[in-house]
């Protein structure tokens, strides 16, 4: 991963987690404004029935959402790959000669019947075209680069990441006080 995909992902993290935290005080703020003046006024009954208890309720359901988030980004991989490895070859074929084939070569022929030696050369021409059988047994190294261009689409679920471990701090610190004021409101339970 690129040095600027991980700080995009420590932004966004951070993000979302400080849109929590004031996500969290404003709506902590306005349910104890309105359970204030609920208590204050009793005839705010329409305030307590069409906006705070469908505040309460939506709240909860906002923390019970974030277990099910998830994040989804298609991530651009643009990069180049180095192949490098040692690839043994081992075969018998038959090759054709493209051109004739001069051989010069110092031999020594030995006569029957104790003749003797003869030390001498021997010239000879392999014609273009005459086919050789020929056995390679050869290493041959291979050093390359690979170009790989392609999208990758992620999803990644929020409870799989860092903030899983705070959505469930937040779960604990907010259901206790959600559940409190709507026993306190009388608002129906989610």
């Amino acid at each position: 991963m690129q040095r600027g995909d991980r700080l995009w992902l420590a932004l966004e993290k951070f993000a979302i987690f400080f849109s929590f935290v004031i996500v969290f005080a404003l709506v902590l703020g306005v349910l104890v404004l309105v359970y204030g003046a609920l208590l204050a006024r009793p005839s705010l009954r329409a305030l307590r029935d069409d906006v705070a208890c469908p505040l309460v309720t939506d709240v909860h359901l906002l923390v019970e959402d974030l277990d099910g988030a998830v994040i989804t980004r298609t991530i651009p991989i643009s990069q180049t790959i180095p192949v490098v490895f040692d690839l043994p070859l081992e075969k018998s074929l038959n090759v054709d000669l493209t051109s004739d084939v001069q051989l010069n070569r110092p031999t020594t022929f030995v006569l029957p019947a104790g003749g003797g030696r003869i030390n001498g050369t021997v010239y000879l021409v392999l014609p273009r075209g005459q086919n050789l059988p020929v056995h390679m047994e050869m290493t041959v190294p291979v050093s390359h680069t690979l170009p790989v261009q392609m999208d990758v689409s992620v999803a990644i679920p929020l409870k799989e990441t860092d903030l899983g471990p705070v959505i469930d701090q937040l779960k604990e610190l907010l259901f206790p006080y959600l559940d409190r004021i709507n026993a306190l409101l009388a608002c129906p339970a989610p």
